[in-house]
């Protein structure tokens, strides 16, 4: 939590200092959730992504004249693996997390045009709610995860409705950073998603 907070608090920060103009909406995300996991003996073992959802607010203020704006997004995300235990028995698992991203974002066009090609870069901490795992009636419990950290890109158009509101319409791919648990005793755990988002934007 006290890396969220002085995250944020930079990002405000340098909105305060640099932006003009001032949006505030709604974002969400769909996509794909894939991991790789190399077990303790150093043998790659197959996970399959379940998907990933993400529903969230975001600010965002525009740098000045130019077409620059830094975004800060705060949402929740859901997203699960399925992996073969022993010969046929398949775990499934389960993460709620809270994330808190900060970037940047320049539009192609200036904002008098109605369709607004766009490119962001972004970085995110993502900090774990809850873990889980089943794969039989007796076994379930709690995973052994830990929260992570992204970079990530977005790549979209935005659409002026001249009802002082935008939507967004974006793809993005968000690269784990952090190996999400124990090295010693688990191995090596990396993560990704790829999503298609749309965020509604007013000012």
């Amino acid at each position: 939590m006290k890396k969220i907070h002085q995250y944020l608090t930079l990002g405000l920060l340098l909105i305060s200092a640099h932006g003009k103009a001032q949006f505030i909406g709604a974002t969400a995300q769909v996509g794909l959730y894939a991991a790789n996991y190399t077990n303790p003996s150093n043998v790659k073992e197959e996970v399959t992504g379940k998907g990933y959802l993400s529903l969230g607010v975001t600010y965002e203020a525009k740098l000045g004249e130019n077409q620059f704006s830094i975004p800060v997004v705060l949402n929740y995300s859901r997203f699960g693996t399925e992996q073969t235990i022993g010969e046929s028995q398949i775990m499934t698992q389960n993460a709620n997390t809270i994330n808190l991203g900060l970037g940047v974002k320049y539009f192609f066009k200036s904002d008098d045009h109605t369709i607004r090609p766009f490119a962001a870069a972004m970085a995110s901490y993502e900090a774990l709610v809850n873990s889980s795992f089943y794969y039989n009636a007796q076994q379930a419990g709690t995973l052994d995860w830990g929260s992570n950290a992204y970079l990530g890109v977005q790549a979209g158009l935005g659409i002026e409705t001249g009802l002082n509101a935008r939507i967004d319409i974006y793809a993005s791919f968000n690269l784990g950073l952090l190996n999400r648990i124990n090295s010693d005793a688990f191995g090596t755990y990396k993560d990704q998603n790829t999503c298609l988002g749309v965020n509604f934007i007013f000012n």
